[in-house]
């Protein structure tokens, strides 16, 4: 089975009967969610504080994913500001969803197996079980983002010399 790349590079430009290439959905939106995470500012959520004791505070679906983007803002920020190494001085996080957390976190792992899964059937299926695969991990797409981000990390921290 060709690539898309080699799809690409072997169209004829003068044959206006053929058609070009499409990228199948699910990996349309596998480029967009890649594309919309990286043009984000590198440390938006830092607020500089007084006697160099600085905090982020940052949203995330999960606790680890928040203390890991919590983390690497204050060490982005600190970077920027004088080339120094970020320093934790305290972090704390809480959930923060609009759901009880049990239920939150229920639908958070059903979500991702619904892409997990509806992925895998999209690209391995045939036609018919390709389009229900594609269907599935959209639900599972729409659910993640229903839920949204449950919960609030906060981390203070000092910029030192290295």
């Amino acid at each position: 089975m060709p690539t898309f790349f080699t799809m690409m590079s072997n169209r004829h430009i003068c044959n206006p009967s053929r058609t070009t290439p499409k990228l199948p959905l699910i990996k349309s939106l596998f480029l967009l969610a890649f594309m919309v995470t990286q043009s984000c500012a590198h440390h938006n959520n830092v607020r500089p504080g007084e006697n160099g004791l600085h905090r982020v505070v940052v949203r995330a679906a999960d606790q680890e994913a928040g203390e890991q983007e919590a983390l690497k803002q204050a060490r982005y920020f600190c970077k920027k500001h004088g080339n120094k190494q970020a320093v934790v001085v305290n972090e704390g996080h809480r959930y923060t969803g609009d759901m009880p957390e049990e239920d939150y976190k229920k639908i958070k792992k059903g979500a991702k197996v619904a892409q997990v899964v509806g992925g895998t059937v999209a690209v391995f299926g045939g036609e018919k079980e390709s389009n229900l695969g594609k269907v599935v991990g959209l639900g599972g797409v729409a659910a993640d983002v229903a839920t949204g981000k449950g919960y609030t990390v906060e981390m203070q921290f000092r910029c030192q010399e290295f």
